[in-house]
């Protein structure tokens, strides 16, 4: 039976040390990175001018770190932005980013912003959190927690209390929860003792850009399921993100697939999808070339020879965008980068064949 491939399927357990990083330590980024982030006009002046006596930094895998850089110290919160680090396997150069976050207040609702109060990092499970004080004991306000999913932060809890009337944080209305929240095994929880059934503790898995390579464990048959993934992302929705682009291979010397996973914009299957790369239209699919042969938001194109073309173009531009209608007769769209792609592609081709005994 075809099932709808749901959020929680793709909320992955950060990948264990691989190359990215050359060791353990988490150093401060640079000055002028700091300078970048913080001198943009939305950070006050820092009253501590030695930012690195409170700077908070975590290695989340070998290919990311996370850096919580002070921007206001007031009297009872500090604000800070969580910059994120991230090398190429195959490189020692780091990219840095400033981070998004879900917020809510009764005035505005939820809203995305890029600033955190009293915020910390979890060294061991890189869980982020916050609590944010209306006023100095902390009766009213917000705090939140997050999980690092492979990419990003995803929101597991948030809790709002607009009115200072002497509830503290433990009993504040919790208007957001995961309840499908994974939780981290327990140390003795190993591998072999899942029988490796349960991805990603069993995945190979690599971070090329914008792009995440992963090969699964052989199959019975001798068969290696490896994909290339990229995704929009979208920090308020439970999974961190709304739409998937998969390019996958079953087995060494197996054609790729190609399909497109949307969360929560169904895709009408009368009306036809436009496929875009760097603003050129390479294909115009009619209802009858897209299957969803395992679940009804994962969307194939049934004809290889369009699937190869598109790859190849794919291979040669920096941006794809797919156009369609949705369940609702409205138009949607999703965009993803396609930076990272062609080391992706070749890494997966390598480790298809590539099977421990």
């Amino acid at each position: 039976m075809k099932h709808l491939i749901t959020a929680t399927l793709f909320i992955c357990l950060a990948a264990p040390a691989l190359a990215g990083f050359n060791g353990p330590s988490v150093t401060p980024p640079p000055q002028e990175i700091v300078d970048r982030f913080i001198n943009d006009g939305s950070c006050d002046t820092i009253d501590n001018p030695d930012w690195e006596n409170v700077w908070t930094g975590v290695e989340l895998n070998a290919n990311t770190r996370a850096h919580l850089i002070p921007c206001f110290l007031g009297a009872y919160n500090m604000v800070s932005k969580l910059i994120l680090e991230r090398r190429d396997d195959e490189s020692d150069v780091s990219h840095f980013s400033v981070q998004h976050l879900a917020a809510y207040s009764s005035d505005r609702g939820w809203y995305a912003r890029d600033q955190l109060v009293n915020a910390s990092l979890d060294e061991k499970t890189g869980e982020l959190s916050e609590f944010s004080k209306g006023r100095g004991i902390g009766d009213c306000g917000a705090h939140g927690r997050w999980e690092w999913t492979g990419f990003t932060f995803a929101m597991l809890e948030y809790a709002y209390e607009g009115e200072c009337n002497g509830r503290l944080a433990d009993e504040w209305p919790v208007i957001y929860q995961r309840t499908t929240a994974r939780s981290t095994p327990a140390p003795e929880t190993t591998a072999a003792a899942e029988g490796c059934a349960q991805a990603p503790y069993c995945e190979d898995r690599r971070y090329f850009k914008d792009w995440l390579a992963s090969c699964r464990p052989a199959a019975p048959d001798g068969g290696r399921f490896c994909s290339a993934n990229a995704y929009v992302h979208n920090t308020d929705a439970p999974a961190g993100y709304d739409y998937q682009l998969r390019i996958s291979q079953a087995r060494a010397g197996a054609p790729l697939r190609l399909s497109l996973i949307a969360v929560f914009e169904m895709m009408s299957r009368q009306d036809t999808v436009d496929i875009h790369v760097d603003d050129t239209r390479q294909i115009l699919l009619a209802p009858d070339e897209i299957e969803t042969p395992e679940a009804i938001n994962d969307y194939f194109i049934s004809s290889q020879t369009q699937t190869d073309f598109l790859i190849d173009a794919m291979r040669q531009g920096s941006e794809i965008r797919f156009d369609y209608t949705n369940e609702q007769g409205e138009p949607a769209s999703a965009s993803f980068s396609l930076s990272g792609l062609i080391a992706s592609l070749l890494w997966i081709e390598e480790q298809a064949g590539n099977v421990a005994p």
